[in-house]
């Protein structure tokens, strides 16, 4: 069965409630363990591709409709992600980033962690593009 976004938000917010329950220092392990896993739910490659998947699954496979329509949903799913990247840093400040947090979120009291090769960021700032 395919996983959709509805289930993974639902997964993520079990997780948080499991979390806040683990509060014994030999549980400790468990609960960094876990905030690894939320980091991965929260991530925007991971996010990517539950988008990817549901573009195939309801666009691509959906032989009601038009090849006009699937071109069309085609062009939203890529311009959403344009954007994404667009208010994304630079791959520098995002990889110093990662050395300097080795998987800690560098948002100010942020207790999401990630594996060291996936960063994790919180944009603070409005970034502003003049085209």
């Amino acid at each position: 069965m395919p996983v959709k976004k509805k289930d993974t938000d639902r997964a993520l917010s079990l997780l948080e409630e499991y979390c806040k329950k683990l509060r014994k220092p030999e549980e400790q392990q468990l609960k960094n363990a876990v905030k690894k896993v939320m980091g991965i739910f929260k991530s925007n490659l991971f996010q990517a591709l539950l988008d990817i998947q549901e573009f195939y699954e309801m666009t691509l496979l959906n032989s009601q409709k038009s090849c006009e329509q699937k071109i069309e949903e085609a062009n939203q799913v890529a311009q959403k992600w344009e954007k994404t990247s667009l208010l994304a840093p630079c791959h520098e400040n995002l990889q110093k980033s990662v050395e300097q947090n080795q998987g800690k979120c560098p948002a100010q009291n942020c207790s999401v962690e990630a594996p060291a090769w996936m960063p994790v960021h919180h944009c603070t700032s409005t970034i502003e593009y003049a085209f």
